[in-house]
């Protein structure tokens, strides 16, 4: 088994911080997952073969729904001054620009979703948990690092130094709450001191991460620049 670094305890660590499922970070994979279960199973009949095609294209609707509602959210951002950092923080930008135009943040229809999921430059996908979108290309990605057939993210298997990584400034925001709320519980006069120096030292790491995010940000003026 090879040795864990530090920045696998550091993604370890960014998980820990926020939800205890992995659920939320997987929301926009839920199609992936449903359709991979479905797969072990035979249907004997036409119409239960119908019923699982219709389930597969309401997920996928609601699936491009969801990454539209994000990259709307983002391009609104970028629009009012917002920044994004990460190596893959020009790919965000391109991709806000992309859905902005073909879709304005409304799918509403199964052929603009099956659109908007079949290009590759809107693979993006919101983990909440470790504070980032991912931008998804399969050849960079960490998380697959056979380089497979995977067509979506495992974000629960996310790394902080993937190419695919891209911030905003309320993930920045959203970490900087989660430092003060290590170093709150830290400052806890019934904790045990080992246990206050951890979630201190947790702390200092999230504040880097938000720290490099705002040293190392971009926005849309720069890109036109």
């Amino acid at each position: 088994m090879a040795a864990r670094t530090s920045a696998d305890s550091d993604a370890d660590e960014l998980k820990a911080m926020t939800c205890n499922s992995a659920a939320s970070a997987a929301l926009h994979c839920t199609s992936y997952a449903v359709r991979h279960s479905f797969g072990h199973f035979r249907y004997p009949t036409v119409p239960l073969a119908r019923s699982r095609n219709g389930i597969h294209e309401l997920l996928d609707f609601e699936t491009a729904r969801a990454v539209a509602q994000d990259l709307t959210d983002v391009h609104e951002a970028l629009d009012n001054g917002g920044g994004v950092s990460g190596p893959a923080a020009r790919r965000l930008i391109n991709a806000t620009g992309t859905q902005h135009r073909r879709f304005a943040g409304l799918i509403t229809t199964s052929r603009q979703a099956r659109s908007l999921l079949a290009d590759p430059t809107l693979n993006v996908f919101h983990n909440s948990e470790a504070f980032l979108f991912c931008n998804y290309d399969r050849a960079k990605a960490l998380c697959h690092p056979g380089r497979g057939g995977q067509t979506t993210p495992s974000l629960d298997r996310c790394r902080p130094n993937c190419a695919n990584i891209a911030r905003t400034d309320e993930h920045a925001s959203q970490i900087e709450h989660a430092a003060a709320e290590l170093r709150a519980q830290a400052s806890s006069p019934l904790l045990p001191d080992p246990l206050a120096d951890r979630l201190r030292q947790k702390a200092d790491r999230l504040a880097q991460l938000a720290s490099d995010h705002r040293t190392s940000r971009i926005t849309t003026d720069q890109e036109d620049s």
